[in-house]
């Protein structure tokens, strides 16, 4: 089969390799009709996420048909399904507690580290799926394929941002309709979270980006450009959302909270910089500072709901593009080049 490699930093090809077959007890093999190119794709690509042992499949983003099934499993072949960007055994305390990010069996698709220990990831025309009746979500007929990479992903990630942010708000007593929260980052995780503010009754949304195109399409999906600096009365924003991952992005979120604000950041702070704020300064503002990686597969199900209601899919993906051609768009993704914003591959083309 054809599928996406990683070589070395910076370099990535699209090659044959053996496809995946003969799944065991609890796995299933999926055909992907479609995959997407994550930001946290390029951490490996750019070296500064070191471990990824040449050779792996990359990409943990993807939706397609069941091909074949193990023992024990009870997807079908011929089902729709979307992946989680990681396992989920379903059955673990931390599955059962709406944490699968945090299971007791997950695997981040596409990574494979130097000892050999992994699996591989989904920009692939076929998948190997472990646990694949806890990973693996049912599609909904109305969902698409297209929309199916974005759910097991960004569109999780960015509602779990915006849902944590008003959980952590829930006890000011004040009514969502008069929240304000600034989203850090109008990539295509922040214009997720800008969606999900606004479907969970945000007030006020404030995109931030350096990139102005990001900004409009933030304003397109309800954010305002500007005016976070005179919030609530200039005494601050009441939440921000950091989708960054960057220390300067961070550091920011804590300067514009408000007093007894919340800081809600899923951003991959793949650096070694430290927090940007001492427990002293936290203490002195009261503010609550919630993080952690999304459990996808836990809110798949509850976001399909975003996907029904919002525009957001038309507005997020740039690129539709043959999976021949990853080595390019990650270049370009990486550079940021020609407007690109989300690409999704078709491994067919």
């Amino acid at each position: 089969m054809k599928a996406v490699v990683f070589k070395e930093p910076y370099k990535v090809r699209y090659e044959e390799v053996e496809r995946p077959s003969d799944p065991q007890a609890g796995e299933a093999i999926v055909r992907v009709k479609a995959c997407g190119l994550c930001g946290s794709d390029l951490h490996p690509y750019r070296g500064s996420e070191a471990g990824l042992r040449a050779g792996t499949v990359c990409g943990h983003e993807f939706a397609g048909t069941v091909e074949e099934v193990g023992a024990g499993v009870e997807l079908v072949p011929g089902e729709r399904v979307a992946a989680s960007f990681t396992t989920a055994c379903g059955t673990c305390w931390f599955c059962t507690h709406s944490l699968s990010s945090r299971c007791d069996n997950a695997q981040l698709f596409g990574w494979i580290d130097e000892a050999n220990e992994g699996i591989h990831g989904g920009q692939a025309q076929f998948v190997r799926v472990p646990h694949a009746d806890g990973t693996l979500m049912r599609l909904p007929e109305d969902v698409s394929f297209e929309e199916g990479v974005l759910l097991g992903d960004i569109l999780s990630t960015g509602y779990f941002c915006a849902k944590n942010a008003l959980t952590m708000l829930a006890d000011s007593n004040i009514p969502p309709a008069q929240l304000s929260v600034a989203v850090i980052g109008c990539g295509p995780v922040g214009l997720c979270a800008v969606a999900s503010a606004r479907m969970l009754g945000f007030g006020q949304i404030f995109a931030i980006d350096r990139v102005q195109s990001r900004v409009d399409t933030a304003v397109k999906l309800g954010a305002q450009s500007q005016g976070y600096e005179t919030a609530n009365d200039g005494r601050g924003v009441d939440a921000v959302l950091e989708v960054v991952g960057a220390y300067e992005a961070l550091k920011l979120s804590f300067e514009i909270v408000r007093m007894g604000g919340v800081v809600s950041s899923v951003g991959v702070h793949a650096h070694d910089k430290g927090f940007p704020v001492s427990p002293g300064q936290c203490y002195d503002k009261n503010v609550t500072f919630k993080s952690g990686r999304c459990p996808a597969r836990s809110l798949m199900s509850e976001v399909s709901q975003l996907v029904k209601t919002t525009d957001v899919v038309r507005h997020i993906i740039s690129h539709r593009v043959p999976l021949a051609a990853a080595a390019e768009m990650y270049e370009q993704f990486e550079a940021q080049k020609d407007g690109i914003l989300k690409v999704v591959f078709d491994p067919w083309a």
